[in-house]
């Protein structure tokens, strides 16, 4: 609990100082120490999301950038077993990890579901694919302000997950602490608590329009660019403002396509396609790098 405490306590500061300078000096340097540290019911939080209808037809856009990938014959048995069930040693070490990362954190809402979704538990998996695991809590039951408690745990999982790089399988482990309240928008949801299925994938083929995407990646793309070009001008104090900004936006445009479409939507396409090609990281290092030159301080050099 102390985490969290501190946590609002730095927020408060933040708000009452209101300062743009003091927001970034204050948010950055306390949430790196802090983080390198070591009431309504809840509804079902799963909602299944529309299967798109149609043929994947991919065409060139599939085979130049991968930005949709095909649908498989069957799930990835190096996870499931041949009853659909998620292996009992990759379930240990999930759960394992969970576990460990949720204790930390040292908050008063209990863990109601521990599970895995996206496309490892789905027909639509890649090599590059990340084991989605979610910690399923009541927000309500850590603080009534809900976007509150949604900040530090994303701070929160943001930090572990670029502080870990658990393989299994080859596949990367990406946690998410998941609000009880708010509908995940899936087509595929494994309890790894339970040991069972809380939405079975179906494999269905489905429709995209390739050149929607390869617009809003390029769009994006492009923006990242106009962002590190005010960094090269020195413009540090536009650079983390407009990189904050550019991942909020994200961070809405993709939630918007999973409740509209689904995982199959434009928009998480295009997240996904931004997230793989390391584009998202760039916004990130874009942001660090812009904080870290504002804060420093240029040592002159004695003339000779």
């Amino acid at each position: 609990m102390r985490e969290w405490e501190e946590y609002k306590s730095i927020i408060k500061e933040v708000q009452d100082e209101g300062a743009y300078q003091q927001y970034a000096k204050r948010q950055n340097l306390k949430f790196k120490k802090w983080m390198t540290r070591g009431k309504k019911r809840p509804a079902s939080p799963y909602t299944v999301a529309p299967v798109l209808q149609g043929k994947s037809g991919l065409g060139p856009l599939g085979e130049q950038g991968n930005l949709v990938p095909d649908l498989k014959d069957d799930l990835n048995r190096e996870i499931w077993d041949a009853n659909d069930k998620l292996d009992e040693e990759i379930a240990e070490k999930l759960l394992k990890i969970a576990y460990d990362f949720y204790d930390k954190l040292d908050l008063p809402a209990p863990i109601l579901d521990i599970t895995f979704t996206g496309s490892m538990a789905n027909y639509n998996w890649t090599d590059k694919s990340d084991i989605d695991l979610h910690i399923v809590i009541d927000y309500g039951e850590v603080n009534e302000d809900i976007e509150l408690v949604k900040n530090y745990l994303m701070e929160a999982k943001s930090n572990w997950n670029r502080n870990h790089e658990i393989l299994i399988k080859g596949h990367e482990v990406e946690i998410y602490v998941q609000d009880a309240n708010e509908p995940h928008h899936s087509t595929a949801v494994y309890s790894v608590l339970k040991d069972m299925w809380e939405i079975k994938p179906r494999r269905k083929s489905f429709e995209v329009s390739e050149s929607a995407i390869k617009q809003k990646t390029d769009h994006f793309i492009h923006m990242i660019d106009q962002i590190d070009a005010l960094k090269e001008d020195g413009k540090y104090e536009e650079v983390y403002g407009e990189a904050e900004r550019l991942r909020e936006k994200l961070r809405n445009y993709r939630q918007s396509g999973l409740e509209e479409g689904g995982e199959y939507s434009v928009e998480n396409l295009v997240f996904k396609y931004l997230r793989n090609s390391e584009e998202i990281e760039r916004i990130y290092d874009l942001k660090k790098d812009a904080y870290d030159a504002m804060m420093s301080v240029v040592e002159e050099k004695e003339e000779s």
